[in-house]
């Protein structure tokens, strides 16, 4: 039996943790050149290579225009882009082990293989078709997780990439699925985690900026989403909850039967997610960039304290 999604998106709090005492890394010069120059060289390496085109059947990701594949395309890069800005925050440029969740076809992860081709990745999905599909094309190694986050992820990552996931949950699932992705770092290891803000809120008064560049089915699930041709359900979540509290969610009950749990599309004011990560005394936000991944959900860099 489903139960209905929580409607108290204020989250009873115990108040901010406080982080332990520890002496500042040093940064002179010479630590900082190393790490700029190992990022140019990462990338010089990546670009001298040639990313995998071929794209999954199952990837319903892809709108296969030229248009369509030039976005596919972004999408994965603009996660390139955050993981560096995670690099140059933390120093940390040689992730050993590393976690595309979800991994979809692929979009992220034929990326992630070539700008780290020494890392073992692993990747997971709802979706088990995409999954075999992503091990099978990419060589990386599939980990079995809860879709519901009651359960922890096997392992332990010194990077997290996180696309378009919590955008899907309500607000206990939401806080759920962010512990566990925080308690699955190893230490030191950096979490980067998309969200829907400020920027998708604004596009919900009046149309997603995706369509033409999404398959047709997915554009249709964003319009029900709105809650029909006048958005009354999704402007009252806007006007409501996250106007109020600054997270809103709206349940597509089509994908709540496909998933076997509550699932739609939901937003995260940046100070209402900031409040869920400073309960942790063992979590860092090492940074913020609204609009950061795709020009479109907000990215927060998080890194769990050594």
């Amino acid at each position: 039996m489903l139960l209905p999604p929580s409607r108290d998106v204020r989250r009873p709090r115990t108040g901010p943790a406080l982080l332990p005492v520890h002496a500042p890394p040093s940064w002179d010069s010479a630590s900082t050149r190393a790490v700029l120059e190992r990022c140019l060289d990462l990338w010089r390496r990546y670009e001298a290579q040639t990313v995998d085109p071929a794209v999954s059947p199952h990837d319903d990701m892809l709108v296969d225009t030229p248009e369509g594949r030039a976005h596919y395309r972004d999408v994965g890069l603009s996660a390139l882009r955050l993981i560096t800005e995670a690099m140059l925050l933390t120093g940390r440029t040689d992730p050993g082990r590393i976690l595309d969740l979800p991994c979809g076809g692929g979009r992220v992860t034929r990326h992630l293989v070539k700008f780290f081709p020494e890392a073992e990745v692993a990747v997971a999905d709802l979706d088990a078709r995409k999954v075999a599909d992503v091990v099978a094309q990419f060589g990386v190694t599939e980990i079995a997780g809860s879709k519901d986050f009651s359960a922890p992820l096997p392992g332990a990552y010194d990077l997290i990439f996180v696309g378009s996931l919590v955008t899907h949950f309500d607000a206990p699932l939401f806080a759920r699925a962010v512990n566990v992705m925080i308690d699955a770092l190893a230490p030191g290891g950096v979490l980067v985690l998309t969200s829907a803000g400020r920027n998708w809120a604004a596009l919900s008064r009046t149309e997603d900026r995706d369509k033409g560049l999404v398959p047709l089915r997915w554009w249709r699930a964003a319009r029900a989403l709105l809650g029909g041709p006048k958005g009354s359900d999704r402007l009252r979540v806007l006007e409501d909850d996250y106007a109020r509290h600054g997270f809103g969610y709206t349940e597509v009950r089509s994908w709540t039967r496909l998933y076997g749990q509550s699932y739609g599309g939901s937003y995260a004011a940046p100070s209402w997610l900031m409040r869920l990560v400073e309960e942790r005394e063992d979590a860092l936000v090492i940074g913020l960039k609204e609009r950061g991944f795709d020009n479109l959900l907000d990215a927060t860099l998080i890194q769990r304290a050594r």
